[in-house]
């Protein structure tokens, strides 16, 4: 294939990808002589690349190969292929002594050829024999999707597999540096803001080192979410059954929202707070049907000027259980509840029980479990202004001292009903829009109710220390919820017992709904001429606790005679 001659002689054929050449004298093991012959090639052909491949001493001939042109072309399935796909390939025969070092290079070498347009390196095995790379056809989209992973993962390129996947999304391969505790979130934010959009996510399969990112819409709530009477419960012996709350927020736009319940075995008792306008009425109201439902007896403290919020319920309070009267009536109502949930603990003992549910069938139908509403803590909690310049017996002055002893007897009812009466069957459910030491509602009050629910899709970082244990770490809900008016009405985070922390949004029914549904049940309220008589304290027990208030409200009404 060569004539003769004294200097080099080359072939013709194939001259831009590989080279013979015929040299008298040469030494291949002299790198001065192979650094000489591939310039005579280079300078021959106008391209450059070339390697030295092959040398025949019988016919003092050798080859030079372009490296650009060290591949075979194949249709090769990949490690991410779909069912049945193939990805256009082209594989390299690396040369002898390759190095890891080496791939970028390479990498920039074949990618910027315009024979391989399109196609980048995605697999590089130096220490294999023979060595060998890689390279694939990638769309722009999974070209971005690749780096983007890569960077996330702090990986080359080509050590992460990408793959379009129809429909929409990627299938991914991943190295062995990938940690889900340390990259998951990472590759969330790429899912997210980098390769899709708000909603799309990243899942991974870690024992197979496969990941997908998967496109998706944000996950929302509906504009009300009807309350649904099959979830009403019950009655169960002993305890209050699950109470349905709403729903709680899905992780994703793909998955239903799940309901969640309030689980008074799980823990004792409830704070609920609420900005205005946030829903704590119709979360309220949804509790306390659901309780009614479930076989536990209902009572309610209020201040009086807020009482008209719970009038409908008013028919369903046990006898003497509504106090929202006036401060001294919500007084004696709470009394009456921790003195009988004393009466309930001196019954534990003698049937060997530790709570309720020990107790024999027909003792636990006697001592029904008592769910004690309370709303507005801080107006029950919050001390009236005596006025100093007044006589101790002026209407003002008697008033003003008999309400503040009636809020001193609350909170002390209250701080022991939280911390005592957790084993008789006795449950708070307290509810406000401010709660801090400041108002006079203590921590260890606060300790005491560890089913924490938020109300309200734009709470402050503020609004959440006063009521979640955790306010930074809970969820908050998304801006896309907060944002929409409709959607965000009855949304909050709450911090159950037992479960993780979610965003979720109440159940939605008017009170006259709800009412009917328990009418349904043959549930109802108290004979509508009786119920003032029926569910306020005793007035003697009222008289009796506040005599001086009794005995200002008598000289009124005979000087309000004729």
């Amino acid at each position: 294939t060569a004539h003769e001659g004294t200097g080099p002689t080359v072939s013709n054929e194939q001259s831009t990808k590989w080279q013979r050449i015929k040299v008298p004298g040469f030494d291949e093991n002299n790198r001065a002589h192979v650094q000489k012959a591939i310039q005579f090639a280079t300078d021959q052909t106008g391209v450059d690349g070339w390697e030295f491949k092959t040398y025949d001493p019988a016919l003092i001939e050798f080859v030079l190969v372009r490296r650009a042109f060290m591949h075979t072309v194949v249709a090769d399935d990949v490690s991410t292929k779909r069912v049945g796909a193939k990805r256009a390939t082209k594989k390299i025969e690396l040369k002898a002594g390759t190095k890891p070092s080496e791939a970028e290079k390479i990498a920039a070498e074949f990618e910027s050829d315009p024979a391989n347009a399109g196609y980048y390196l995605t697999e590089f095995q130096p220490f294999l024999i023979p060595a060998w790379a890689r390279l694939t056809k990638l769309t722009d989209e999974e070209l971005i999707c690749r780096g983007a992973v890569a960077t996330a993962l702090t990986v080359k390129p080509w050590e992460v597999q990408v793959e379009a996947v129809k429909g929409g999304g990627f299938a991914i391969a991943l190295p062995a540096k990938y940690v889900p505790s340390r990259h998951d979130e990472k590759l969330q934010e790429v899912a997210e803001t980098l390769v899709g959009r708000p909603g799309w996510y990243w899942d991974a399969t870690p024992s197979e080192r496969r990941g997908r990112i998967v496109p998706s819409s944000l996950p929302t709530f509906q504009k009300a979410i009807p309350f649904p009477e099959q979830l009403l419960p019950k009655p169960t012996l002993g305890v209050i059954p699950p109470l349905p709350i709403g729903e709680a927020l899905a992780d994703r736009g793909d998955r239903p929202n799940e309901t969640i319940y309030l689980k008074y075995v799980d823990g004792p008792h409830v704070q609920l707070g609420g900005t205005t306008g946030s829903g704590k009425s119709v979360t309220l109201n949804g509790l306390i049907a659901s309780a009614l439902a479930g076989g536990a007896e209902l009572a309610i403290a209020d201040v009086p000027s807020k009482a008209v919020d719970f009038e409908a319920w008013r028919p369903f309070v046990r006898p003497g259980g509504w106090g929202c009267s006036s401060f001294e009536e919500n007084a004696v109502m709470l009394e009456a509840i921790y003195n009988e949930g004393n009466e309930r603990a001196k019954m534990l003992p003698r049937y060997g029980a530790k709570n309720l549910t020990q107790l024999p069938a027909d003792v636990q139908k006697s001592m029904r479990p008592i769910m004690v509403v309370v709303d507005e803590l801080t107006g029950l909690f919050a001390m009236a202004t005596v006025p100093k310049a007044l006589p101790n017996d002026h209407p003002l002055v008697v008033t003003a001292e008999s309400g503040n002893l009636a809020r001193e007897l609350i909170i002390q009812y209250l701080e022991k009903i939280a911390a005592e009466m957790r084993f008789v069957g006795i449950h708070l459910l307290t509810a406000t829009q401010v709660a801090s030491t400041s108002t006079g509602i203590s921590t260890a009050f606060r300790t005491n109710l560890p089913h924490k629910l938020m109300l309200g899709a734009r709470a402050t970082l503020t609004n959440r220390k006063l009521i979640l244990r955790n306010p930074q770490s809970s969820p908050k809900v998304p801006d896309h919820i907060a944002e929409d008016a409709d959607v965000a009405r009855g949304v909050g985070v709450a911090e159950l017992e037992g479960r993780e922390p979610v965003v979720f949004k109440s159940f939605y029914a008017s009170d006259a709904k709800l009412i009917a549904m328990l009418t349904s049940r043959g549930i109802t309220g108290h004979p509508e001429g009786q119920i003032d008589t029926i569910t306020r304290p005793d007035p003697r027990a009222v008289t009796a606790l506040f005599p001086h208030l009794a005995d200002l409200r008598q000289k009124e009404a005979e000087a309000a005679q004729p």
